[in-house]
């Protein structure tokens, strides 16, 4: 969806294969989220990401550090395989425990994601399952992975340098933020490149904090309204504070609030026409009914009558890319 969002209709197949390309331009890594990024970027990323919650291996038993060594060797000679496959192949016994509605890992799950942290192995793109097929770092970026702990520095700047390039203008937190990166080296990093002159510190009206922008930036007088429709996941939108302090827009996934409390619905998508938020539609692909739904459609005040008949647009161009027959609306 964030490259349908962008780029209008295409192949995911393509994408996929992209995705499962050793030595290909994109990789999946962990980001602000586990996301897909730039391969040149992970060597950074693997720099100052602290995934503490998902790396495991500073607690791991003898056995474990063993089987950290057999899942190696294991990819080395079948890279592109899942965990389940991998646990199959060295005979690992599945989870004790199945009270977790989605976490219930067994060993070979725990010494993966560890190794996925440390970029001591990454995914040859995701299987029909959306497993991660894990290969050796090497095997996926087609060169070893060199991780330069002496220019660790370098390595910040360069990933401000990408979500300034990104946002356009962003406070530290919005820097800081886009790739979970310290908020107080950020601001430092930040503070140098302004007083160098690399960027500009400006004030937003309304905002009490410093913004920066690139140097150059042209700001348009108007923007021509075009509308998307951006995933929960987008990366326009994972920074809700961003939202609300930028574009006065409170969104909140609501996957995970119980039905008789949710306001918009299960699956929102939010709605941007422009550079203005406008809206939110709960969506669901009825692939059973050929059917894109949009089961509720919640528009800000005062654009309902201007943004409808671009969103039917939208949605009808998003059916067909999809590959389903007819949009409904409502219940």
């Amino acid at each position: 969806m964030p490259v349908f969002a962008r780029l209008g209709a295409y192949d995911i197949g393509s994408l996929d294969k992209v995705l499962s390309t050793p030595g290909g331009p994109l990789t999946e890594y962990w980001a602000h989220e586990a996301s897909v990024v730039s391969s040149e970027l992970v060597p950074d990323l693997r720099l100052w990401q602290r995934r503490t919650w998902i790396d495991k291996s500073d607690g791991f038993t003898d056995e474990q550090q063993d089987l950290s060594h057999r899942v190696m060797d294991y990819l080395a000679a079948n890279p592109g395989s899942s965990a389940r496959e991998i646990s199959s192949a060295l005979d690992v016994a599945p989870a004790s425990s199945k009270e977790h509605w989605g976490w219930n890992w067994n060993d070979t799950k725990y010494v993966t994601e560890s190794l996925f942290a440390r970029a001591k192995i990454l995914t040859l793109g995701r299987n029909s399952q959306f497993e991660r097929r894990y290969a050796l770092a090497h095997d996926v970026l087609g060169k070893p992975l060199e991780i330069d702990g002496l220019h660790r520095q370098a390595a910040l700047e360069r990933l401000i340098d990408r979500s300034m390039a990104a946002q356009g203008i962003a406070t530290a937190h919005c820097v800081a933020e886009y790739f979970r990166l310290p908020i107080r080296d950020v601001k430092s990093a930040l503070a140098h490149q302004a007083a160098a002159g690399r960027i500009e510190q400006v004030q937003v009206s309304g905002l009490a904090e410093p913004c920066y922008i690139v140097l150059g930036t042209k700001i348009p007088r108007k923007i021509e309204p075009d509308l998307r429709l951006l995933s929960p996941f987008d990366s326009m939108v994972f920074n809700r504070r961003r939202l609300e302090r930028f574009f006065n827009f409170e969104y909140r996934i609501e996957i995970y609030v119980p039905e008789h409390k949710r306001r918009y619905g299960y699956y929102v998508f939010p709605v941007l026409y422009g550079d203005e938020f406008v809206g939110r539609v709960d969506l669901k692909a009825d692939r059973a009914r050929g059917v894109l739904h949009a089961k509720s459609v919640h528009f800000e005040r005062g654009w309902e009558t201007e943004a409808h008949p671009p969103l039917l647009a939208e949605l009808e161009r998003m059916a067909g890319w999809l590959g389903l027959d007819a949009v409904q609306v409502g219940l």
